[in-house]
This record gives structure tokens, C-alpha cells and sequence, in this order.
């Protein structure tokens, strides 16, 4: 090991803590540097690249398949040989997902995509070698962006790959580990840790390099953690070849300290050695399982590693290896295109039979990983799971494997929930069909090394072909499969399949329920109702029952078998228990609820309803939804005036109508519902604005776009008019367009106004206020803004902006950073310091016309975010003005949940003095510095208000309706 030597003495030079603990393994002490802490839903949102950079990601060049020795120390040797699954539909299925979506698609810049992900508390979360997704756990996408601009503190980040990340539910913690630049000289490891069980806030980033003598560069990390380390291990290519674990101090990492002690063991036993997640608060050590040769002498074995002593002097050992009889292939020939597929006669990738991931839980080991079959003639690739205890004893063992070799498995990864359930993810591949998503699910009560046959959740679609020049046809290089930590009994997992057109890969998760003893829920349809009412149950169980058992006090019928009972009927004024009874073949449980049912022969109705838009056009449907409380039977609405048709076949007397307004206008709307005790009646004035807002009207997004009923046209469901803060003269939110985020040049989206009635009024202008700096010469985004007098039907232009290159249209010089614009200060926007004026555009020649609608269109030439704030649409000129000098503005007014004043800055007035019908004073507040003022008005009680301004000289008053 003449080169182990040399870098020996050259660390030594750097930091003086190496030491020689075993034969093959030496030991460093050093700290990761912390190079920032990162909000990363804000940095995602600022990212240029929220894709991978436009550089194909080229497979590792060196890879071969190595010889993996097994040495002399044997810890122990089975004599006992693997039970084989081989699926079958005659055997019981794994249990279908409860959930599936899609995780993140290929976007020809990456292979393999290094398929991996986890799940927290309220999030998944996908990292792969192009992009990190996090979602909601219904599959709603909350963030993406490029792997590398995860990483975007950290130096030397534009070549990032390899990611894998865990979640330590004992501390709702991510852990993400990114290697960087597969090469001598750059090569780093990137470890970034959340500070709660959010992902989309702050984490703590460190980075190390990987080997300060750069003979080497990091490669294939594997991770895990327990109490005391999170422990990152890789494989060493370039000028020498070993395997090196890096063990951190977690409780540091999670503090967000400075400066990160770890300890570097480099050891030439073993090939991707994988560190355990481990579940257990009291373990002191940690241990690691690597593959071993396949076959040697007739045996295939794993070989065994420990990680014990203090949090910031861990010693490395390797404890032996582990035998079985009957043996297996490492690795195959041909470059490791081994996997068939349908539709092409091209070979897949199946790199080789290294193990990722380890668990551990009650003292049990369990790793999974895929081997191929037979031994010294492979036809077949088979998954392979193993249960040890921790001195190295095989517990237990199976395979997933078709002896037939029409199906292999491949890329599996293993999770264990607290019973023991294993859950194993894994790729399925055939001549019969596309590559595919599955996983594999076994019960701890189901016997010794078997498995249920797979649950293949999502086919594939068209054959696969890419190499990048390579020679290798890449897939996964591995997957994940990850523990729900809510209750720590559910999984996920994330697989790769074949997408169309031909040649491209995507991800998908499944979420899987698993059966275990039940824990008996439910809840009633209602539990307040009237005597003679009739309710439905339903069971909320977890663990999934078999058997239902409901017993009704007071009830008819008085029991029930179903597992969700409908229709039963409380005759009699009273309260009532419920029992519910929930079992399964692993057991029972009871749940009884007191007093759970209520029956009155004295409740109304509580009339609750709404619309799913208030402003509209004359003419425009509107989906009015009754919520009403304590189960009306029957309903009539009323609205006044009485100028509305109904649609789709619904009636005055309909819980749910469409309805439809032929005037301009305010309409109030009564709703009168009854139930089997009466009847309640509740009106809400000035409900429906139909035609369109009567300016003034003025919006500055503070309250976002739905509180005055914006609508966004998005026609490539992608990058599209978002709310962002930002620094100006009126407020700390705009609506703006990120141009950076679109693939396609030219793109556009449209930001569209709720519609304006501008009937009887002898003028109208538009205006608003915008900022906008120019990215690149030569090139830049356009603004055009459109009208509709048809409610949308067809549009007139009235304007179009881009800048020349003079600031016709920028509001600030060019700016080209690394981060996005952003305007700072009002110099930033139009009208002020830099460049263009604001703009204001006369809508004269639609005075008289109602539905009329404003449409601001962005055009995209992937410069710098687009915003626009202070829209007005008004009879007088300029935004800033106010009119006469004994007036100010409302509005909205009618107003719901927002409302603005605002009067002449050069007028002082010391009060605001807001006043109910009965002369009551609500509001009371001193505004001797301010010439603006926005309240919310969501709780204040409907009716009509005076608004008075008062100095030592004047008064001002104005009405006010809230509904």
C-alpha cells in the first residue's frame, strides 16, 4: 500500500491527528467547515437553475466489477440455505399502496437518477442526481429545485451526485448527504441537516473534503445514524482505492455548530460498507454491512463493522465476515448490462450486488441488496434480505427470485416498522414487460424467510436505451424504502420505471398501510341532531380490521356488523354511548365513546353557506355550497333582486344551485333551510357583485389573489405569477413572474383581473407601478397588457413593454448575479430613479361597458423576475393621488376581508375613527404620520359603517358597507 503511505504523512503534515488502529484502517480527526445556514424553500425560490444545469451527468468511467475477498476471519457461517420466493399469484399479495404520485421525471440531463427519498412527519421529500422535490404527503408539490442549487453555499457545488438522505424521527431531523466533482483536487462531501421536522425552512450545510491529499475523490455514499453519529461512508477512486467512513457528531451537527468534529476512518476491508438507521434511543454503537465475495469456496458472504468508544473519539472495526451455502454472482460481464427488457434487445444496467441501506430495530440487524443467480452462470438477478443479530448470527433470510428466469429484481432497498413488518422496494424486469415499479411486503407473523409476492404499483411504459456514450444502459443505482415515523408502522417507498417516449426514466411513490393489531376510531356523520334523524359512521381504524362489532345506545337497529354503518335512526330526546369493536387476526380492540350522540327535538338549522366567486360577470355561473349545521332536510334560496336564472338543472329549492346573474350590480342572497324541527332563515346583503367592481379600485396583493378574485392562466402548469416579497413605496408583497423558471423560450402567462364595471362613468385609466432589471444584452422579457369586454372571451391589446437597452421599460440597470432581483427600495420601480416611467393607460374607449376584464401577459426571454404592484383602475389620473381635497379612498368598499383608506400625503389628520350604525365606536386610531391605513374587516359583524378623519380644523366622513 505504497500510496495509503504517502497520504499517511501528508495528513500528518496538515492536522497531526492520524493514527494506525488495525491492520488496513487508519483513523483521522479533523471538522467539517459549516459554510451557511439556508433557508432552502427561499433559496429554491431564488435559484437561476431550479433544474439541473444543462451538463449530462456522464456514469462513473472506472467503474468494473471488483473482487470483492472475504479474508480468514469468519464470525459466523450458516449451514442453512435461503427460502425462495418465487411470486406467484396463487400466493397472498403484498398489500396495495394507499397512495401513489408521481416523484420527479427525467429531464435528459442525469444517469442513472439515483433513485432516493424518505418521508417525515407532514413531507416526502425526492433528492436525486437532478433535481430535490419536496411534497406534501397527498403528492402536493411544495418545492423544487436542481440538486446542485440545493447545495448553493457550498464551494464547488455545480457538480453534484450521488445524494442519499434519511430522517431521524427521535429528533425530527432531515440528513442529506450530496458528494461533489468526481474528481482529484475538487472532491467533497456535502452533509446538511434541518433544524425541525420541516424541510422547506433552515438547515445546517457542512462540507468536507474528501481526501486533503487529492490522490483520490469520494464516491457512493451510504448513511446512517443513531444517538450519537451520523456516519457517511464511500468508495475512494483515482490514485489509490479504499473505503472511507466518516462518523459525525450529530448532536453538533443538529446545533448548527461552527465547526463539525468528525472522525475519517479509511479501511481497505470490504466495498460500499453501509452504516444502520438505527431505531433505538439507547444504542451505544453503531454497525455497518458490506457485500462480500459471492462466491468463494462454495459460500457467499457479507462482512460485519463496528463503531464504538465516545462521540468524538470513535474507534472503526471490523468485527468478520458472515457465511451462507449457497452462493452467488457480485457481478456480471458485459459491463454490467444484464436486465431484460420488452421491446428492445438492449440490456440494462444492474451494477452489481452492493448493499445501501441497513436497519436496525430490537436489537436486529436487517439489510437487503441483489445478487445474481446461478453462481458462475447468471441468468437472473434475485433480491436478497438478511436478519442478524448484532454479535452476527443470521436470524433470518430469503429471496425474491423467478428460478425460471423470465423475471429478475433489482435495486432493492428495506424498511422495518416497529413490529417487524419488512417492507422491501425494488425494480421488476422481463422480456414480458416494461421495467417497472414494485415492492415486496412481509408480516412479522408470516414465516421464516418468506415473503408476500410483489405489488407492482406502477408499469412501465416504453422501452429504455441511454448511456451518454457510456457503453452502460444506466438504471437506478439504487432506490428507497422508508419508514412513515408518524406512528412508525406505515412505508414508502420511491422506484424507478420507464416513462414514455422511449428512453426515459421517472420516479413514483407509494405509500403502504400495514395490518398490525387494531386500534379501534371512528366518528359519526353527526353528533348533534334532530330526535327522528337518521346518521351514518365510519371507521377510522388503524391497522386495518376485519371484523366490525357497533352497539347503538338508544339507536335502531342497535348494533351492526358493517364496517361503516349508515342510517341509524335516534327516535327518542337524549344522549347516547357508542360502542365499537374492531379486530383482526392479530388482535382486538374496543372503543366506546360517552354521551357520543345527541338528540334534540328543540335544534335548528345554523345556516352556513357560501360561493366559489363573489365578483363576476353578468351572466357567469356561480356554485353556491350549503354547509348548513344539524342536518336540514329541505332549502330555498332567495336573492334580490330576482334578475338570476339557474343552471345545470337546479332549482330555488337545491342544497347545492348554480345560479346565474343578468344584471349589473350588488345582489343580496336569504337562505332558508329547515330540518325536522323548523326552519332558519339568514340574508347576506350585497353578496354577489355582478358586472364587475365599481372603481375606484386599487389592489397592492398585500392579501394575495384570491381576495379579490385574480386568476391566473397557466398553460404549462409550471413556472407561472406568484406573490414575492419585496421592498418599495406601499407594501411588502407584488405579484411577479419568474422568468428563470421556464425550459422553453416564449412561454407566457397571464395574470387576470376580477372583472370592473365601468357603467356611468365618463372616463377610466389604468395604472400601475412595476419593477423589472434586464439580465442579459441584447435580450428581454416583454409585459403586454390586454382587455376584454366579453368577460374572456376575446382580448384587445392595449399595450406592450420590453426594454430597448435604454430603460424604457427597466427600472433598474442590468443585473446579472448569481442570486435573482429584487427590488430593494423605490428607486427600484418605475417613476422613480432609474429608467422607465410608470404607465397609464386610458380604458376611455369602454366607459359604459361592464365585464371587463385586465390581463397582464409575461413573455419570456429567461431574464430576471417581473413585478407589478398598485393597480388601479380609477376616473382621475395617477397613482398616487387621492382626488378632491375633501375626500379620501375606500375600497373595497363593499369590503369582506380587506379594506384600504387612503387620503392626500399632504394632508395631516391626527384620528381615524371608525363608527357602527348605532353610532358605537369600533375603531379608534391615531394616524398622524400615515396617509394610508389597512385593516381587516373578516370579523367584523355585516351592516354599514361611517369612517371619519378628524384634525383641529376638518372632518372628513365617508360609509362603508361590510358584508
Amino acid at each position: 500500500m505504497k500510496i495509503f503511505k504517502r497520504t499517511i504523512i501528508l495528513v500528518m503534515a496538515m492536522m497531526a491527528t492520524i493514527t494506525l488502529v488495525a491492520q488496513n484502517t487508519y483513523k483521522v480527526k479533523g471538522r467539517a467547515v459549516k459554510a451557511a445556514t439556508v433557508n432552502v424553500m427561499e433559496q429554491a425560490k431564488n435559484a437561476v437553475d431550479k433544474e439541473s444545469a444543462p451538463v449530462f451527468k456522464v456514469p462513473n468511467q472506472e467503474w468494473k466489477g471488483r473482487d470483492w475477498p472475504v479474508g480468514e476471519k469468519i464470525i459466523y457461517r450458516d449451514t442453512k440455505k435461503a427460502v425462495i420466493n418465487t411470486p406467484s399469484r396463487s400466493r397472498t399479495l403484498s398489500p396495495p399502496p394507499d397512495t401513489t404520485f408521481l416523484g420527479v421525471l427525467d429531464n435528459q440531463s442525469s444517469i442513472p437518477p439515483d433513485v432516493m427519498g424518505t418521508a417525515g412527519d407532514d413531507y416526502v421529500m425526492t433528492t436525486l442526481n437532478t433535481q430535490v422535490r419536496i411534497h406534501e404527503k397527498d403528492g402536493t408539490p411544495v418545492m423544487t429545485t436542481g440538486l446542485s442549487s440545493f447545495w448553493g453555499p457550498m464551494p464547488d457545488h455545480e457538480s453534484t451526485f450521488d445524494p442519499k438522505i434519511v430522517y431521524d424521527p427521535y429528533n425530527d431531523r432531515w440528513i442529506f448527504v450530496t458528494p461533489s466533482h468526481p474528481s482529484l483536487g475538487l472532491s467533497k462531501l456535502y452533509l446538511g441537516v434541518s433544524q425541525t421536522s420541516d424541510p422547506t425552512g433552515d438547515w445546517n450545510m457542512y462540507y468536507v473534503n474528501t481526501d486533503p491529499t487529492d490522490i483520490t475523490w469520494f464516491d457512493f455514499p451510504t448513511i446512517g445514524f443513531n444517538k450519537k453519529w451520523i456516519v457517511v461512508s464511500g468508495n475512494q477512486f483515482g490514485g489509490d482505492y479504499y473505503r472511507t467512513v466518516f462518523v459525525f457528531n450529530k448532536q453538533q451537527a443538529y446545533d448548527g455548530v461552527e465547526n463539525l468534529d468528525y472522525t475519517r476512518f479509511a479501511t481497505t476491508e470490504g466495498f460500499t460498507i453501509a452504516p444502520m438507521v438505527t431505531y433505538d434511543t439507547t444504542l451505544e454503537s453503531m454497525y455497518l454491512i458490506s457485500a462480500a465475495s459471492g462466491n468463494s469456496n462454495g459460500y457467499g458472504y457479507l462482512k460485519k463493522f463496528k463503531i464504538e468508544g465516545d462521540v468524538n473519539n470513535p474507534n472503526f472495526i471490523y468485527e468478520g465476515a458472515i457465511g451462507v451455502p449457497d452462493p452467488w454472482d457480485s457481478y456480471v460481464g458485459n459491463a454490467g448490462n444484464f436486465l431484460p427488457q420488452k421491446g428492445s434487445s438492449t440490456l440494462i444496467n444492474a451494477v452489481d450486488a452492493r448493499i445501501v441501506n441497513v436497519v436496525y430495530r430490537n436489537g436486529k440487524i436487517w439489510a437487503v441488496h441483489h445478487i445474481f443467480l446461478p453462481a458462475n452462470n447468471p441468468q437472473r438477478v434475485a433480491v436478497q434480505w438478511w436478519q442478524l443479530d448484532t454479535t452476527g448470527v443470521i436470524l433470518e433470510r430469503g429471496r425474491i427470485e423467478d428460478t425460471t428466469n423470465l423475471y429478475s429484481f433489482a435495486f432493492p432497498s428495506i424498511a422495518v416498522n416497529k413490529f417487524e413488518d419488512i417492507m422491501i422496494g425494488h425494480d421488476v424486469f422481463s422480456v414480458d414487460q416494461y421495467p417497472s415499479a414494485a415492492y415486496s411486503f412481509k408480516g412479522n407473523y408470516e414465516a421464516s424467510g418468506t415473503i408476500r409476492t410483489y405489488y407492482q404499483y406502477k408499469d412501465g411504459l416504453a422501452p429504455y436505451n441511454k448511456s451518454f456514450g457510456s457503453g452502460r444502459n444506466r438504471w437506478g443505482d439504487y432506490s428507497s424504502t422508508a419508514l412513515d415515523p408518524v406512528d412508525q408502522t406505515d412505508f414508502w417507498t420511491i422506484q424507478e420505471y420507464s416513462e414514455e417516449p422511449s428512453s426515459t426514466w421517472s420516479t413514483y411513490w407509494a405509500y403502504v398501510k400495514t395490518s398490525y393489531p387494531p386500534i379501534a376510531d371512528f366518528e359519526a356523520e353527526h353528533t348533534l341532531i334532530p330526535t327522528g334523524e337518521n346518521i351514518n359512521f365510519s371507521d377510522l381504524s388503524k391497522g386495518i380490521p376485519g371484523n366490525w362489532e357497533w352497539s347503538f345506545e338508544g339507536g335502531t337497529p342497535s348494533s351492526s356488523s358493517a364496517q361503516n354503518p349508515s342510517q341509524i335512526l335516534f327516535d327518542t330526546d337524549g344522549s347516547y354511548d357508542v360502542q365499537f369493536i374492531a379486530s383482526n387476526e392479530l388482535g382486538i380492540d374496543t372503543l366506546v365513546k360517552e354521551n357520543y350522540i345527541t338528540a334534540s327535538s328543540t335544534i335548528l338549522p345554523e345556516i352556513v353557506f357560501g360561493a366559489d366567486r363573489e365578483a363576476i360577470c353578468v351572466g357567469e355561473p356561480v356554485h353556491f355550497t350549503d354547509s348548513s349545521l344539524y342536518m336540514p332536510r329541505s332549502w330555498e334560496w332567495q336573492f334580490t333582486p330576482s334578475t338570476v336564472a339557474f343552471e345545470a338543472g337546479t332549482d330555488a329549492f337545491s342544497q347545492n344551485p348554480i345560479v346565474s346573474f343578468n344584471e349589473s350590480g350588488t345582489y343580496s342572497v336569504t337562505l332558508t333551510a329547515t330540518n325536522l324541527n323548523g326552519s332558519t332563515t339568514d340574508t347576506r346583503f350585497d353578496y354577489i357583485v355582478a358586472g364587475g367592481f365599481v372603481p375606484y379600485f386599487h389592489e397592492n396583493f398585500e392579501a394575495g389573489f384570491d381576495n379579490q378574485y385574480w386568476q391566473i392562466d397557466n398553460p404549462d402548469n409550471r413556472s407561472t405569477w406568484q406573490i414575492s416579497q419585496t421592498a418599495g413605496d406601499y407594501s411588502q408583497f407584488s405579484a411577479s413572474i419568474d422568468f428563470t423558471e421556464y425550459i422553453y423560450y416564449g412561454e407566457r402567462d397571464r395574470l387576470i383581473s376580477p372583472p370592473f364595471n365601468l357603467e356611468g362613468m365618463s372616463n377610466a385609466v389604468l395604472e400601475f407601478k412595476h419593477a423589472y432589471a434586464t439580465r442579459f444584452d441584447g435580450a428581454t422579457d416583454s409585459l403586454i397588457v390586454l382587455l376584454s369586454d366579453d368577460c374572456g372571451t376575446t382580448w384587445t391589446r392595449l399595450a406592450a413593454y420590453g426594454d430597448d437597452g435604454t430603460g424604457n421599460f427597466a427600472t433598474h440597470e442590468k443585473y446579472d448575479g448569481s442570486d435573482l432581483w429584487v427590488p430593494q427600495n423605490p428607486a427600484d420601480w418605475c417613476g422613480q430613479g432609474y429608467g422607465s416611467p410608470c404607465n397609464s393607460i386610458s380604458l376611455d374607449n369602454w366607459v359604459g361597458k361592464s365585464n371587463v376584464l385586465i390581463a397582464f401577459e409575461s413573455f419570456n426571454s429567461f431574464g430576471n423576475p417581473l413585478y407589478i404592484d398598485n393597480v388601479t383602475v380609477t376616473q382621475f389620473v395617477g397613482v398616487d393621488e387621492t382626488g378632491s381635497e375633501t375626500s379620501f379612498k375606500v375600497y373595497p368598499n363593499p369590503a369582506k376581508n380587506h379594506l384600504t383608506i387612503e387620503w392626500d400625503a399632504n394632508s395631516l389628520f391626527n384620528n381615524l375613527i371608525i363608527a357602527n350604525q348605532l353610532g358605537q365606536t369600533l375603531l379608534k386610531q391615531d394616524v398622524g404620520n400615515k396617509h394610508i391605513v389597512n385593516l381587516s374587516t373578516s370579523n367584523w359583524p355585516r351592516g354599514v359603517y361611517t369612517i371619519r378623519l378628524e384634525n383641529r380644523s376638518e372632518t372628513r366622513t365617508q360609509k362603508l358597507v361590510v358584508y
